[in-house]
């Protein structure tokens, strides 16, 4: 990648083609749209910060900028937790496949705060540090943030968050620290309850995470994240890299400011400018940590915000990055420091070590979700999915078994015991019929290939095609488990010999029955 100093802000991509230049237009005209989502009036932090995220979470104010931006959605919130979904669009690609997680991190850090808040308080966020697991990249399609509050006081507030992908796997770590400002004066009241769904607007268009990457940009060396910001280079090399980015309105989520998450994501651009040069072609270069210091809020103004990032130590098979954001005044709005490490790419054909185990293997599905979510409407149905997930991750757990993942609206999990799994099963039936909820569910026990979190082979598609042959509120189980469970007590009626589908043979099913 090669380039020349520019004089001035805002210069644009430089690069030896100057075709680039029109290549990576593209997409900064989002930042140009008519900003989508809403952001909350001053009165709704007269509600108390749980009250607020439960108003989202049950579809009762439409989402803000940064969420329709980012596309994230908020799944569970209760005092001093939260869980936030967020999709892995291509989009998101800062180098060689790689995604950055700071906004999302960020965002989880909070929201969580937020649900032990008091009214009449924005919260600040003064300190992240992101520590990644392993390389989040464009495949992981989405990522869950789990965060929980370890310390609430009177001054500050401090969050652990967990970052998975949709097997289970821990992909980042982070702690962050935000402080409560009161509101002076106090914000007024709300005028009315907010105890009905949202009208969502219809737009024309997806919104920008789920709109496609033009071909043209795959041909040219710029970051698709970057574009998707509107950031544009002033500086780089192989030791130094500015860039300039529009505070807009688009990066505002609880108040007409610029996400912290999103100033930290600019500067991990920057950084990645210098990345890009360091790592030589048979290098991968893998952020090990980042820590960031937020110092004032930056208001919406459209105005530049500049980021410079310089080379700190380098060894042979490490080096450490610092960044630094200034406001269009010049104030010096955010600082960080990331450490990455240098690896040899691996062979094309390199596999990860597979575990071969016996394992008793559960699918569940709600019945008839589609209908139910229609009758109900979005925002209950929200509240019930909610529910439904918190049930059966405490059945799961209760019985010894280990999520996997969750199906959209049922589970795959595994169990050592296969009574056990016969027992969380008949329990997940009786617990979610409280919602008006129907399962069907399907186990088998054989040896699973696991990789990491993951579970793979014939006993996964067997226990999938006999939760297939169930009917609504039925649990179905192989001959391997009846055979396996003799002498437990559970009731097993034999309904017969059926073909499963892709599966060669008669396979013998039984229901197990209260």
């Amino acid at each position: 990648m090669t380039g020349r100093k520019v004089a001035g802000v805002g210069a644009g991509w430089v690069r030896s083609d100057p075709s680039d230049a029109a290549r990576i237009g593209h997409h900064v005209a989002v930042l140009n749209e008519p900003v989508r989502g809403v952001v909350p009036e001053a009165s709704f932090s007269s509600l108390t910060g749980v009250e607020q995220m439960r108003t989202y979470l049950r579809g009762r104010l439409p989402r803000t900028p940064h969420a329709h931006l980012l596309g994230y959605r908020m799944t569970q919130a209760s005092a001093g937790a939260s869980v936030v979904s967020q999709p892995i669009s291509p989009w998101f690609e800062i180098y060689d496949g790689f995604v950055d997680l700071t906004a999302t991190a960020e965002l989880s850090v909070f929201v969580t705060a937020m649900t032990v808040a008091p009214p009449g308080t924005i919260l600040r966020p003064v300190t992240m540090s992101l520590r990644y697991l392993r390389p989040c990249t464009v495949q992981d399609k989405s990522v869950i943030a789990r965060g929980r509050v370890l310390h609430a006081g009177s001054t500050f507030t401090t969050v652990e968050t967990t970052i998975e992908d949709t097997l289970g796997r821990g992909v980042a770590h982070a702690t962050g620290c935000v402080v409560g400002v009161a509101i002076v004066p106090a914000p007024p009241a709300l005028a009315q309850a907010l105890d009905e769904a949202a009208d969502e607007p219809v737009y024309g268009t997806p919104d920008p995470p789920r709109r496609s990457v033009p071909a043209s940009l795959s041909r040219t060396t710029v970051p698709p994240f970057a574009t998707f910001l509107g950031l544009q280079v002033v500086e780089e090399s192989a030791s130094r890299a500015v860039t300039t980015m529009p505070a807009s309105e688009w990066f505002c989520n609880a108040a007409r400011e610029v996400e912290a998450g999103v100033i930290a994501c600019h500067s991990t651009l920057t950084a990645s400018l210098i990345t890009a040069r360091i790592a030589e072609p048979h290098q991968r270069a893998v952020t090990f940590e980042q820590a960031s210091s937020f110092l004032r809020p930056v208001p919406a103004d459209g105005r530049q915000i500049v980021s410079t990032a310089t080379t700190h130590v380098r060894t042979a098979d490490s080096f450490v990055l610092d960044a630094e954001a200034v406001d269009a005044d010049g104030q010096q709005i955010m600082v960080g420091r990331g450490t990455l490490l240098l690896r040899d790419r691996k062979p094309p054909n390199a596999r990860r070590p597979v575990e071969r185990v016996l394992l008793t293997v559960l699918f569940t599905d709600v019945v008839g979700s589609t209908e139910t979510a229609t009758e109900m409407g979005d925002a209950r149905w929200r509240e019930v999915l909610e529910e439904h997930h918190q049930l059966v991750r405490r059945q799961i757990d209760g019985h010894g078994g280990r999520e996997v993942k969750t199906t959209g609206d049922g589970f795959l999990a595994t169990f050592d015991s296969p009574s056990r799994a016969v027992e969380c099963a008949t329990a997940i039936r009786h617990a979610i019929r409280a919602l008006g909820l129907e399962i069907r569910a399907g186990l088998h026990t054989g040896e699973c290939e696991v990789v990491g979190r993951d579970v793979a082979g014939i006993a996964v598609h067997v226990a999938s095609r006999v939760q297939t042959a169930a009917q609504p509120g039925q649990i179905l189980v192989s001959g391997t488990v009846r055979d396996l469970v003799t002498g437990s007590g559970l009731r097993l009626v034999d309904q017969g010999t059926r073909q499963l589908k892709g599966l060669g043979g008669d396979w013998l099913l039984l229901s197990v029955e209260d």
